[in-house]
């Protein structure tokens, strides 16, 4: 996971052969996060809302929610080739 860009909660990995976005975002009942996936330039999967299911959720552990849903998305085939 490192940082994406010039705003806070905004990370990227790469997984296989794709960019895993991911958006971290505080809200007035904790934190939330999305992700998105991508090939090269082509979005695969555009932004996915992540369930983020601890009480005291801070922006790292909802980061790595969004990697981990991200890449059980794309494990499970989710991806069309």
């Amino acid at each position: 996971m490192e940082p994406k860009g010039l705003d806070m909660g905004d990370y990227q990995e790469r997984y296989r052969d794709y960019d895993i976005e991911v958006a971290v975002e505080q809200v007035l009942t904790g934190v939330k996060a999305h992700f998105r996936v991508l090939r090269g330039d082509a979005v695969v999967t555009d932004w996915r809302l992540v369930h983020i299911d601890s009480l005291w959720s801070t922006e790292h552990a909802a980061a790595e929610a969004g990697f981990r849903a991200a890449r059980e998305w794309i494990d499970a085939g989710s991806v069309q080739a």
